[in-house]
This record gives structure tokens, C-alpha cells and sequence, in this order.
């Protein structure tokens, strides 16, 4: 049995049956997400920041940064990975101040993204 096409709208300029279908005996789907008209996919970011501190330490007021964070990104076909990240890649929205007079803890979760007509936005919630 031939697979079966599914409709999809609100893509301008794209075929719909040239993207998805479903294999009728496993009932899973193959997507072709490669193209440039799904770069939003690709551009959505996932902070998770499971820990981050700094406060002046010792008698020089050197200041002491600790963190465990990550950054989970999607790939060609919208698989996503989880990779090592460090507070100079944050943006400010993730890690407001780096500098020792906030003397703050962080710790949450935040995705940015961009959608299809290239606005940025983000959200960030706290834990």
C-alpha cells in the first residue's frame, strides 16, 4: 500500500506532499525539514541553566563564577542534542549580569527562537 499524503497549510510556496507522509503499516511519518523555509526549527535554543553563582571570594575580591548549564539545539532534521555551555555564551536575557556587585544565583530554563518572517523572541522561567 502506497503512503498516504497528509494536507498541511501555512507554508507559502510549498507543496505539502513533496514534506510529509505516512507509512500506512507503521503509521510513523517521514518530513523532509532540510529546506530554508524551515530555519526556525533550527533556530530554536534551549538554555537550562541548572546552576549559576558568582560573588567576590578571598581578600583581592577576586570574583568566583560557578555554573552547570547547557544548550540544546536542533539539527537538519529537527533532532535535538544537548551540549556543554559557559556563562560568555548566555545572552543577557539568560544571565542578566556576570559581574560580582549582582551577587546573584540563577537557575531555569529558556528558549529563544525565531520565527518564519525572522522576528526573535524568548521565554525564560525560573526554578
Amino acid at each position: 500500500m502506497p503512503p498516504t499524503i497528509l494536507q498541511a497549510s501555512g507554508l507559502p510556496g510549498l507543496d505539502p506532499s513533496d514534506l510529509i507522509r505516512v507509512n500506512a503499516e507503521s503509521g510513523s511519518a517521514d518530513i523532509d525539514i532540510s529546506g530554508i523555509e524551515f530555519d526556525f526549527v533550527r533556530s530554536i535554543r534551549v538554555w537550562d541553566v541548572r546552576h549559576y553563582s558568582h560573588r567576590e571570594r578571598g581578600e583581592d575580591g577576586d570574583c568566583e563564577e560557578r555554573f552547570s548549564m547547557r544548550l540544546g539545539t536542533y539539527g537538519a532534521q529537527g533532532d535535538f542534542a544537548w551540549h556543554p555551555a559557559t556563562p560568555s555564551a548566555a545572552p543577557t536575557w539568560v544571565l542578566p549580569s556576570r559581574s560580582c556587585s549582582w551577587g546573584s544565583t540563577r537557575r531555569g530554563v529558556g528558549v529563544e527562537w525565531e520565527d518564519h518572517e525572522g522576528n526573535h523572541g524568548f521565554e525564560w522561567v525560573s526554578y
